[in-house]
């Protein structure tokens, strides 16, 4: 049974979304998808940062980081990305960029999300 927890990134969240995005974790990038953002963590980054200038501006969260921690052999990283794509879609209501990643360089494989803590469609938390 998979664990999921969400966290807060206050700073440094380009480095968070080069962390992972790395290609020996995400089998060269093969394991990544994005939602409204490039698929360049630092050019993710500045997306993000451009939609954040659109908002309120009343909170200093940047972007959560949801993790998905799987058993080992629960699931395949090709079933563990569609599966965080679907996740995403009903979770964020494609009204939050997002950047999605599997990593298989464990013994367990788990799903790395980036999303803004702006809304997209109306600039709010």
């Amino acid at each position: 049974m998979a664990t999921t927890k969400i966290t807060s990134i206050k700073s440094t969240e380009s480095k968070a979304l080069a962390y992972i995005a790395d290609p020996k974790k995400t089998d060269n990038g093969r394991l990544i998808y994005t939602f409204c953002c490039d698929e360049n963590p630092i050019k993710a980054s500045k997306d993000f940062d451009d939609i954040r200038a659109t908002g309120t501006g009343r909170n200093t969260v940047l972007s959560r980081h949801m993790i998905i921690s799987f058993l080992p052999g629960e699931i395949i990283p090709e079933r563990a990305l569609e599966l965080g794509k679907e996740i995403c879609r009903r979770f964020l209501n494609d009204e939050y960029q997002y950047y999605l990643a599997v990593h298989k360089d464990k013994e367990h494989i788990h799903l790395h999300c980036i999303f803004n803590n702006t809304n997209m469609v109306d600039g709010l938390i």
